[in-house]
């Protein structure tokens, strides 16, 4: 499965700037090429299946071309008042719950209509029986 700590620390690295991944089902925020200090910082947000890029707008109303995506980062390491706005959003987006919890979701064959839990038993199901239809319900 593509988009998992190695492919976020090969980026931080071939951009040049530190990523940080926040996850909206445990509001953790891991933080990629931090050992190299580089200067500035993007911010990610999954929801168990994508990443999202976090943009921070000057104002409510303001055309998407003002929006903010990369971030200075300070001498104490930090990007100042941005992380605890992103933590913030993340909570807010945890509370609604907002996410997809891969290993435990419910899905439906939408070939034979059984019911399986979670991305394992998705895949076990899909090799089984070549099925690759499957819908999500709860």
């Amino acid at each position: 499965m593509w988009g998992g700590a190695i492919e976020l620390a090969i980026l931080a690295d071939y951009y040049g700037r530190e990523i940080a991944a926040y996850d909206i089902q445990t509001s953790r925020c891991d933080l990629y090429g931090q050992d190299k200090k580089y200067s500035e910082r993007v911010m990610l947000i999954y929801d168990g299946l994508h990443y999202d890029a976090l943009a921070m707008s000057p104002v409510a109303e303001a055309p998407e071309e003002f929006d903010q995506t990369i971030f200075l980062v300070h001498r104490d390491r930090t990007v100042g008042p941005v992380e605890g706005l992103a933590l913030n959003l993340v909570k807010d987006q945890q509370r609604k719950r907002s996410y997809t919890d891969t290993a435990n979701f419910t899905l439906r064959c939408g070939v034979c209509q059984i019911g399986v839990i979670g991305q394992k038993e998705d895949v076990e199901h899909a090799q089984a029986t070549g099925h690759v239809n499957f819908q999500e319900y709860k």
